[in-house]
Order: C-alpha cells, then sequence, then structure tokens
C-alpha cells in the first residue's frame, strides 16, 4: 500500500467513526428526551433516575442509578412493567398475550402493571431509553453538578445544589 492510498484509507475511516460518535449523542439526547418527556419516567425515578421522583410522585421508585440491569432486563421491565407495583408496562399489548412474564392480564388480575401515566411506546423507544439509561444513568452513583448542566443548561442556578465531578 502507498503512503497515499494508506492516508486516504485513515481519512475514510476517520469520517466513518466521527458521524459515529456524533449519533451516538444524539442517541443519548433523544434517550433523555423520551426518558423526561415522552415516557415521564422522571415522575417517579427523578430526572437523574435516583428514584426521587417529583413531590407528587406514588414514591418508592428504584433508584437505577444503582441498578446493576442489564439491557434485556431494562427492556423487559420497561415494556412489562412489574406486576404488583406501581411500575407500569409500556407496551400497549404487554398482558393481552404472554409476552410479559408469561401471564395474560386474566391471570394476574388486580396484580396486573398499570398503563403508563402518560404514553405507551414503540419497542424502539424503549431501546433507546434502555441504551441512554445503561450510557448515562445505570450505575452513575451521586448526581454530579455536570450532569445537572447536561439536563438543564448552562446558567440554571438549581444545578448548584449538587457538587461537582471530582
Amino acid at each position: 500500500m502507498t503512503v497515499r492510498a494508506g492516508a486516504s484509507l485513515l481519512m475514510l475511516m476517520a469520517a466513518w467513526v466521527a458521524p459515529s460518535a456524533a449519533g451516538a449523542d444524539d442517541d443519548f439526547a433523544f434517550g433523555r428526551r423520551l426518558f423526561l418527556d415522552k415516557a415521564e419516567c422522571s415522575f417517579c425515578h427523578g430526572w437523574p433516575g435516583d428514584g426521587s421522583g417529583q413531590p407528587q410522585s406514588p414514591g418508592r421508585a428504584a433508584n437505577l442509578r444503582k441498578s446493576q440491569s442489564g439491557r434485556d432486563a431494562l427492556i423487559t421491565t420497561i415494556l412489562c412493567g412489574i406486576p404488583d407495583t406501581a411500575m407500569p408496562h409500556f407496551d400497549e399489548l404487554a398482558y393481552t398475550d404472554k409476552r410479559c412474564y408469561g401471564m395474560t392480564e386474566a391471570e394476574l388480575g388486580s396484580r396486573t402493571p398499570p398503563f403508563p401515566p402518560s404514553t405507551t411506546l414503540q419497542r424502539r423507544e424503549v431501546e433507546v431509553i434502555a441504551d441512554y439509561l445503561l450510557a448515562r444513568v445505570i450505575g452513575r452513583g451521586e448526581v454530579t453538578r455536570e450532569e445537572c448542566l447536561e439536563t438543564f443548561g448552562a446558567g440554571t442556578a438549581f444545578c448548584n445544589d449538587y457538587r461537582a465531578k471530582p
């Protein structure tokens, strides 16, 4: 391979890699918007996923920052909810057949997870939320000022309540 061909190959590879990194950031931003706005997960789990929720939420939501759930478990939990808890199912057809935990609404009765307070989601949206959680929330520990600013924007006084990243 000539030097010129090698340089061309490196430039081509760089052009291929750069958009994918930007694409990942876009996916995370889209995942955050779905988490915060469309699915309203923050109502119970809090904007940083720490389980703090909104003052009027039912409370007792999982602290996702301490979770060790994998992608498949997150997707199942979001799509199917958790029986006997306030965690809703975001799959509109979740308990019309046995796709969730091998049970139907007829079998679960009053233990069937509720519908979400917001809207149901498509599987791809749930996958994007799971990917966002794994990249930016799961296992992250204490909320930092930088995360707050990333979510709410620079100059937000609310973010001063959080300590800076060590």
